[in-house]
């Protein structure tokens, strides 16, 4: 019975960090090392945990700003904090933690003045993001874009400081993903009671509503939406473009062939998740994680030229193998976590 209490608990404690999702923080974290030409293994791996302990701050003090949103919605009402699993004195002192390792670390390993000065805004612009960002609905979620701009760019500044186009390209489609991501999937996602607790998300002002079990979007949502997935796009094209690329320049028509392909398929899984009519929040995350897949494995297979066929493919693996296993374990469903 104690083996049993003591394993329910710590799997909360993975729930809090939300443990399924730290291969997205961790490979955009790689992702800004290898594109500057970082291969050392021992280095890479520093930088996942790094990577890691970010993400756990980031969320653990985004579940405890948000409790009493999210003590309004029934579906979350199994979430650590929320069920009172966890008490929200620990949540504070697990990201508190989890800070002070990522500063140690990289004052160990990269005692760079760039690097650690990335890393201090980075972790502002979090708790920016954590604590205030349904109160400031208009501009919050390019707040938390710009956390992973910043998380991408510090991954980068650990191999040199001369930071070039190509990195800033790759940093502001995450940007921009994730602003997509956050605002729009996320907003859709919470709509039913981010609208009865008064939070303001983006969504909210913009007219979506849950009523009856039916979801109604405007269309400044739906063109605010197409606006944002039009720049990721025009990024990708942009990166593409890049002398260290050159995609669309060369003759790799298969590789060309392929990122069409996989942005048609992105635009098609887009366009069945802003006409979903009835509020199923199950079928919403199948979508977003389908949705969020798909622009990763994107930005990775434009990368292709410069980061080889082993490194993306170990990449994708790992993101997609991390993401499933670990919500199964957690939620006991590979695509649809407790959140």
């Amino acid at each position: 019975m104690m083996i049993m209490t003591m394993k329910t608990k710590i799997l909360e404690y993975f729930r809090l960090i939300r443990f399924h999702s730290v291969s997205s923080e961790t490979t955009i974290i790689l992702l800004g090392a290898l594109v500057m030409g970082q291969r050392d293994l021992s280095l890479l791996f520093v930088l996942f945990v790094i990577g890691l302990l970010g993400h756990i701050l980031g969320y653990t003090l985004n579940d405890y700003a948000d409790l009493k949103v999210d003590k309004k919605s029934d579906e979350l009402k199994k979430k650590p904090l929320v069920s009172g699993a966890i008490s929200k004195v620990n949540a504070i002192i697990i990201a508190i933690t989890a800070a002070i390792f990522a500063f140690i670390l990289t004052f160990i390993f990269f005692p760079y003045v760039l690097s650690f000065t990335i890393l201090i805004f980075t972790a502002i612009v979090s708790l920016t993001y954590d604590f205030f960002g349904k109160k400031i609905p208009w501009i919050s979620d390019y707040i938390v874009g710009g956390a992973l701009f910043l998380f991408c760019l510090f991954g980068a500044s650990t191999v040199t400081q001369e930071l070039n186009s190509l990195i800033y390209i790759v940093c502001l489609i995450f940007f921009f993903d994730v602003v997509y991501i956050n605002g729009i999937e996320g907003g859709i996602k919470d709509v039913d009671h981010d609208s009865l607790a008064g939070a303001k998300t983006i969504v909210t002002l913009m007219g979506a509503k849950v009523k009856n079990k039916t979801l109604y979007l405007s269309k400044k949502i739906i063109a605010y939406s197409c606006i944002l997935r039009v720049i990721y796009i025009f990024l990708i094209v942009l990166l593409g473009m890049q002398k260290e690329i050159n995609l669309w320049y060369s003759s790799n028509y298969l590789l060309q062939a392929v990122i069409i392909a996989l942005i048609v398929l992105m635009i098609i899984v887009n366009y069945k998740f802003l006409n979903i009519s009835t509020f199923d929040r199950s079928k919403i995350k199948k979508l977003i994680a389908a949705h969020s897949a798909l622009s990763g494995i994107i930005i990775m297979v434009t990368l292709l030229p410069i980061l080889g066929p082993v490194i993306v493919v170990f990449l994708l693996l790992f993101s997609v193998t991390w993401y499933t296993v670990f919500n199964q374990i957690l939620y006991g469903k590979a695509l649809q976590p407790r959140i």
